[in-house]
C-alpha cells in the first residue's frame, strides 16, 4: 500500500497560575485549537500533506499556519497516527504547538490562508468541548494525551538541537586546511533544508563550529531570520579533541541556559556530537541515536526540574532531506 505522509500540530494555550485573594491559587483550563472542514463536515486538528521537497516539522507549522491563520513553534512530539485514505495509508506526525512571537517565524515562506471551502472555522476549545467536538477518536486521543503531557510540564519545555553539518566534500581528496573543507552540493541543498526545520521549533540561539562546513550549514537559516551565532573553537574537531571538558561545559551550560533564554542549537562535526550526546545520559537516548548522518539533528526538550537543573523529557531526530517512499496528493 502506497503511503501519505502528513503533519500538524495540537495548539494549546492556557495553564496559567493565577494567584487568590485568599486559598489556594487556581490554574487557567488548557485550550486547543481545532478546526472544522466544510467538505467532509467534521472538527479536526489543524493538518496536511507534505509537500515535495519539504520537512515534516515544516510541514507542520505551515499547515497550521495556512488552516488557522497563527505562527507556532514545536514542542515535543505527540505521536503518529496512521489510517487508511482512498487506497494508501496516510501518516500524520503531530507535534504539541504554542503560538509564539520569535525572530525565527522570519525564516519561514508565506503560508498562504486556506479558503472557506477548505477551513471555514477555527475555535479554541477545553478539553472536555474538545471530546465532545472532534469528529474522529484519534484526534479526541491526541487532545487527551497533550492535556496529560501539560500536566506534567511539557509546556515548559525549550528544544535544543545539536546538528551535525551537511555532507562535506571528500576528507581524503582534499589537500589543504581540513577546517576549510566546504560543504558539496548535497550539503548545501541539507543547510537549506535544515533551516525550515530550525524555524519549525523557534530556535533563537545559535552555537556552531568555526569550521567551514559548519558555518555553511546554519548560514541560510542566519541570513534568513537575522539571528546572531556565536563560534566556540571547542565545537570544531581539533577545538574539543584538545579541550573535551570545554565541549562537554559547553553543552551542559546551554542546556541550563535554555530553559531562561531560549530554544537553542549547537552545529557541529560527529566526532564532537558523539560524546556530546552520550553525556546526555537518558533514556531516551539509545545508541541508535548516534551517531547522526550528516544534516541531521538530534532535538532534545528539557524542562527544569526542583533544583532548577535541565531535566530531558524527549527526544527525536530530524533528518535534512525529505522522506522517501511516499506519494504526493
Amino acid at each position: 500500500m502506497s503511503k501519505v505522509l502528513a503533519a500538524g500540530g495540537v495548539v494549546w494555550r492556557g495553564g496559567e497560575v493565577r494567584p487568590a485573594l485568599e486559598g489556594t491559587p487556581t490554574q487557567t483550563p488548557y485550550e486547543f485549537l481545532v478546526v472544522h472542514r466544510p467538505k467532509y463536515d467534521d472538527w479536526s486538528l489543524p493538518k496536511g500533506k507534505l509537500e515535495l521537497g519539504e520537512l515534516l516539522p515544516a510541514c507542520a507549522v505551515r499547515e497550521i499556519a495556512e488552516e488557522t491563520g497563527v505562527q507556532v513553534c514545536l514542542g515535543p512530539q505527540l505521536g503518529i497516527t496512521t489510517y487508511p485514505v482512498e487506497g494508501a495509508e496516510k501518516q500524520v506526525t503531530y507535534w504539541l504547538a504554542q503560538v509564539r512571537h520569535s525572530a525565527a517565524i522570519l525564516a519561514r515562506p508565506y503560508a498562504e490562508p486556506a479558503s472557506p471551502y477548505e477551513i471555514n472555522e477555527t475555535r479554541w476549545v477545553d478539553q472536555a468541548q474538545a471530546q465532545e467536538l472532534l469528529t474522529q477518536e484519534y484526534d479526541r486521543n491526541l487532545v487527551a494525551h497533550a492535556e496529560q503531557c501539560l500536566s506534567q510540564g511539557w509546556g515548559d519545555s525549550t528544544p535544543v538541537m545539536l546538528v551535525r553539518h551537511g555532507k562535506a566534500k571528500n576528507r581524503l581528496k582534499w589537500k589543504t586546511d581540513d577546517s576549510l573543507r566546504p560543504l558539496k552540493k548535497r550539503g548545501k541543498h541539507q543547510a537549506a533544508a535544515l533551516a525550515s526545520t530550525l524555524s519549525a521549533f523557534g530556535i533563537s540561539r545559535l552555537y556552531c563550529s568555526p569550521w567551514k562546513r559548519c558555518e555553511q550549514t546554519v548560514r541560510p537559516y542566519l541570513k534568513a531570520s537575522g539571528i546572531r551565532c556565536e563560534y566556540p573553537d571547542v565545537l570544531s574537531e581539533d577545538g574539543f579533541a584538545s579541550n573535551p571538558y570545554g565541549g562537554l561545559e559547553l553543552l551542559r551550560t546551554q542546556l541550563k541556559a535554555a530553559l531562561t533564554e531560549g530554544p537553542t542549537a549547537l552545529c557541529s562535526h560527529a566526532p564532537v556530537l558523539i560524546p556530546l550526546i552520550r553525556a546526555l545520559g537518558n533514556d531516551f537516548l539509545e545508541e541508535t541515536m548516534v551517531p547522526l548522518e550528516t544534516g541531521e539533528s538530534l532535538i532534545v526538550h528539557v524542562i527544569s526540574d526542583t533544583e532548577g537543573s535541565p531535566k530531558l523529557i524527549a527526544a527525536e531526530r530530524a533528518g535534512a532531506e525529505p522522506p522517501v517512499g511516499y506519494v504526493l496528493d
